[in-house]
């Protein structure tokens, strides 16, 4: 029985996985050594060079407004949720690594670049040249938001800090702020995720 639920269990993760996925799915890449790639310039390499396009398919620009939407800063830069991501990711140096995936919220493609603490996403539309950073997740406890809140607060600190939220529920607090959110995902009484995204 054990080796049947073990099958059931590897059965229904491999359709996941494929939901999000297609026979182009470029792999994972490790950096060592040379500069990242920006998401624009890996985005433009991809692109047909004899001039053609799909038929159903052009150039798409994404623009957003940012002025209101929240920054994370990091290390000193500050990272503005919906902005192009050229400049941001030159200032932030090298990833410890990068990955490349189909994105499952949008039709395009998601390049995740991890950086010590945290880790940024930028998202390219199809047919687009460029996108913009449309996740930032912190994954420890030693950064903040500019506002100081940090993974292993309460709840309550997240509402002395930014008000009541304007989505909650026991398990996930929602503030907007322009075309961004943050996300606060809530365990035990903790803020256990802290996550910056458009959605």
């Amino acid at each position: 029985m054990k080796k049947i639920g073990s099958l059931v269990l590897v059965l229904v993760m491999a359709l996941a996985m494929a939901s999000c996925s297609d026979a182009n799915t470029k792999t994972a890449e490790t950096k060592g050594g040379s500069e990242a790639t920006s998401a624009s310039e890996a985005a433009s390499q991809d692109a047909p060079t004899d001039g053609s396009k799909e038929e159903d398919q052009g150039t798409v620009d994404v623009t957003m407004d940012t002025s209101d939407n929240f920054v994370f800063k990091y290390e000193g830069v500050d990272i503005v949720l919906g902005s192009e991501p050229t400049a941001t990711l030159e200032k932030l140096g090298e990833a410890k690594n990068t990955l490349t995936v189909p994105s499952c919220a949008h039709d395009g493609t998601d390049y995740i670049y991890t950086y010590t603490n945290m880790s940024l996403t930028v998202y390219v539309a199809t047919g687009s040249e460029t996108g913009y950073i449309s996740d930032v997740l912190l994954s420890s406890d030693l950064v903040a938001t500019p506002e100081g809140l940090e993974i292993g607060m309460t709840p309550e600190d997240a509402r002395s800090k930014y008000g009541d939220p304007d989505q909650e529920t026991d398990a996930m607090w929602v503030y907007k702020r322009g075309t961004s959110e943050l996300l606060l995902t809530i365990g035990s009484g903790k803020i256990v995720s802290i996550e910056y995204m458009i959605p």
